[in-house]
């Protein structure tokens, strides 16, 4: 669960932050609305009991705001509370209830009144000009402290007065309050503004990195596997009409051998354009054998059923290519040699293995000859092709029988707790 709410908080854009953000600022708006009734409901000061009627009512005035607010805040029109003109509207709307409840520094209201500011504060992450919500933040700063200083001036509270009462440092505790609170509020938007600009950094950085690394994985596909096999395609291409005239049997097998080899280019060439069209790492055996089968199918009319089991196949990429061209070349046999009805692949798990079957009800043949035979190379190249994955591969066949390509993955890991 750690590690999944880690990766959550890392992937949240702004907008999202600044949601949940705005569920902390109601939050605490709650808490202020339940600090003022607190106050007004057991042992209030005298100040606060002798006018605890409209006190009552402008508690209800807010509480109803307050539910309407979090009402909004669940729908799609959310994005508006983080907006200018609600935060205008919401200090007018504080300042009224401070100005209106009186009762000098024991204003019940007074928490309610930070409450703007709060908002703004935490709104600056997801604001798209953070300067100009800075300025805002200020601004409803400055607005807070002068709506409380005028109730404190309406309820008779002028400077003189204060001093005379001995209570400068309730009023100056008071007032400081706005500037703390948004001060405070305003360094940690600004420590996770920065943090966000940092992750996207590192985002960025990441997938330019990746960018780069399937740049170099292409190239190396192209260099590797098309013009090396197109090189060689040409050798024995040059190779065979040379013999053309010569030896017209060795040039039959030269030629076998290049159709061979052209389909491996074409297949290799398909591989690589995929991947430039889709990341190749999110590639799944099931999904390449599914695109194979339907594929294969549509081109010769051959029906071709496909069995999977149930979940994801912890295949790695490289091995899910390696299977697909064995499977692509084990369909290819069968509709040029088998005279098959149909072919069947099945996939299954068995023991912390992986196991790919191809099968046909054709002709069959009997192993040992197909592999040696001039036009053997394609089963020669499904075999190396196994090595190369460390799969082992097994043609099982019989005159009359059909035949069976089973392909064994025998280094496939299996995630924790699947069966």
């Amino acid at each position: 669960m750690g590690v999944t709410w880690h990766a959550m908080w890392h992937s949240m854009n702004a907008q999202q932050v600044g949601y949940r953000l705005s569920w902390v600022a109601m939050l605490i708006r709650v808490v202020a609305l339940a600090y003022a009734f607190g106050v007004l409901s057991f042992y209030p000061h005298p100040i606060i009991a002798a006018r605890s009627d409209l006190l009552i009512w402008l508690w209800i005035v807010a509480a109803g705001y307050t539910t309407l607010l979090i009402v909004v805040l669940v729908l799609p029109i959310n994005y508006w509370l983080r907006t200018t003109p609600f935060m205008i509207l919401d200090t007018a709307i504080a300042l009224m209830l401070v100005n209106l409840a009186g009762g000098g520094y024991r204003n019940i209201f007074s928490l309610y009144s930070l409450i703007p500011s709060v908002t703004a504060a935490l709104s600056l992450p997801s604001a798209e000009h953070h300067f100009r919500r800075a300025m805002l933040l200020g601004g409803v700063v400055v607005a807070s402290t002068l709506g409380f200083g005028l109730s404190l001036y309406l309820d008779g509270y002028t400077p003189a007065r204060i001093i005379e009462l001995r209570q400068v440092d309730e009023v100056v505790l008071r007032s400081a309050s706005y500037w703390v609170t948004g001060g405070l509020l305003a360094a940690l938007a600004a420590m996770m503004i920065a943090w966000q600009h940092s992750r996207d950094r590192a985002n960025a950085l990441r997938e330019q990195s990746a960018i780069e690394e399937e740049r170099r994985r292409i190239a190396t596909d192209i260099h590797d596997g098309v013009l090396s096999q197109l090189s060689a395609l040409s050798r024995r291409a040059e190779y065979a009409s040379l013999l053309l005239a010569e030896d017209p049997k060795g040039a039959q097998e030269e030629l076998h051998r290049v159709i061979t080899m052209a389909g491996e280019v074409h297949e290799g060439i398909r591989w690589i354009v995929r991947a430039l069209r889709q990341d190749p790492t999110q590639l799944t055996l099931g999904e390449e054998l599914t695109r194979i089968a339907e594929r294969f199918q549509h081109n010769t009319e051959l029906p071709v059923l496909l069995k999977l089991p149930r979940g994801e196949l912890p295949v790695p990429v490289d091995t899910v290519r390696h299977v697909g061209y064995i499977v692509t070349e084990a369909l290819t046999n069968i509709w040029k040699h088998a005279h098959a009805n149909r072919a069947v692949i099945t996939v299954r798990r068995a023991d912390g293995r992986v196991l790919v079957k191809v099968a046909d009800d054709g002709c069959g043949f009997e192993v040992a000859q197909a592999l040696q035979a001039a036009n053997g190379m394609g089963l020669r190249n499904m075999h190396e092709r196994a090595q190369e994955i460390g799969a082992e591969l097994t043609l099982r066949s019989a005159p009359g029988k059909g035949c069976q390509v089973l392909i064994d993955l025998s280094v496939i890991q299996e995630d924790d707790g699947e069966e």
